[in-house]
C-alpha cells in the first residue's frame, strides 16, 4: 500500500544531552517525507550523531523506507562457517532482536538477553555500516536500556601526546558472534570477520574527527607490541567510555533511535528474567575508511 506524503512542517531539534543526541519532533515516519524534511533530520543527524523519533507507529516496510534516504540498506552478513553457533533466527535487512521464544523453544530475535559492551556495527567490515535504525517494540518494566557513547568527545579528550603518537595509526577490529564480551586475541581470525581500520577517522557529514575503537570490537594497534598495545588501548576503552559522553536510552514502545556509526558507540544494559524486549533494526552501507 502506498504512503501518503507528509505535508512539510519545520521539525523540532531538541538536544537530549550536553554531548550526544537531540530528540526530533514533528516527523510521522509512518509516511513519505518530503525532500526538505529528510535535509533536516540530516543535518540534524550531523549535528548530534543520535537522532530520537518518540511515538511513531512503523511499519517494516515504513523503517526501511526512511533508512534508504541515509544510503543502501545492508544485507544480512552471515557468520563465517568456523564461528562459534549463536542459533539466531534468519533475517535479511531488518533485524529482529529479542530475547524471545517461540513454542519450540527457538529464538525469534538475535542478540538475546542481557548486557552487550560498546561497539560500532559493523566496524569489522571494509564498508563499515553508517547508519543504524533501531525501532522500540516490547520494553521490558526495567533495564534493556541503550547506551551511546560520543567518539568526537573521545578524540578530543585524548591527551595530545597520545594524539600525536596515534597518527595515521591502525587498528584489527573484529567481531565474534557468540560473545558479548572482548574478543581474545588468540582466535582464530579465520573464523571471526575482522578488518584493519584506521584509529582516527574524519566523519564526511560533520568534517569531525572520532576516535575509532571499542570495547568489544578493537583487538590490537597494528604493528605494536601486544603489551603497549593492551596499555594504550585500556585507556582509549575508558575515554570513550567517560559517563560525561555518554547518552543512556531508556526505551519506550514506538521510539525510533538512528545514530551515526562513525561517531558514537553503543551499549546495552540488562534486565531481569523473566521480562522480555523486542526491537527491530536495519543499518546502511558505509564506504571504506582508507
Amino acid at each position: 500500500m502506498a504512503t501518503r506524503l507528509q505535508e512539510t512542517v519545520p521539525i523540532t531539534i531538541t538536544p537530549i544531552h550536553p554531548v550526544i543526541g537531540a530528540e526530533i519532533g514533528g516527523v510521522d515516519l509512518s509516511k513519505d517525507l518530503s525532500a526538505e524534511t529528510i535535509d533536516a533530520i540530516r543535518r540534524a543527524w550531523h549535528d548530534h550523531t543520535v537522532l530520537l523519533f518518540r511515538g511513531q507507529n512503523i511499519s517494516g516496510e515504513d523503517q526501511l523506507r526512511f533508512a534508504d534516504q541515509f544510503g543502501v540498506v545492508a544485507e544480512r552478513h552471515i557468520p563465517k562457517a568456523g564461528a562459534t553457533a549463536n542459533n539466531s533466527p534468519d533475517w535479511t535487512h531488518l533485524m529482529p532482536i529479542s530475547d524471545k521464544a517461540d513454542a519450540d523453544g527457538n529464538p525469534i530475535g538475535a542478540l538475546g538477553h542481557g548486557e552487550l559492551w560498546f561497539h560500532s556495527d559493523k566496524c569489522y567490515h571494509e564498508r563499515p555500516h553508517r547508519t543504524s535504525f533501531l525501532y522500540g517494540i516490547e520494553i521490558p518494566a526495567e533495564g534493556g536500556h541503550t547506551k551511546f557513547a560520543s567518539l568526537y568527545a573521545a578524540h578530543d579528550n585524548i591527551p595530545d601526546d597520545l594524539r600525536r603518537r596515534l597518527n595515521g595509526a591502525r587498528v584489527m577490529q573484529g567481531y565474534d558472534y557468540a560473545s558479548n564480551a572482548r574478543l581474545s586475541l588468540d582466535i582464530d581470525l579465520d573464523n571471526i570477520f575482522h578488518y584493519i581500520q584506521p584509529i582516527f577517522v574524519t566523519n564526511p557529514g560533520s568534517g569531525r574527527k572520532s576516535l575509532y575503537v571499542s570495547r568489544l570490537n578493537t583487538m590490537w594497534i597494528e604493528g605494536m607490541d601486544r603489551s603497549e598495545s593492551e596499555t594504550i588501548l585500556a585507556q582509549l576503552f575508558d575515554i570513550t567510555e567517560d559517563p560525561a559522553s555518554v547518552y543512556e536510552h531508556a526505551w519506550r514502545p514506538g521510539d525510533l533511535v538512528m545514530w551515526d556509526n562513525l561517531a558514537t558507540l553503543h551499549a546495552r544494559t540488562d534486565w531481569p528474567d523473566g521480562q522480555t524486549r523486542m526491537l527491530r533494526r536495519c543499518t546502511t552501507l558505509g564506504e571504506p575508511l582508507e
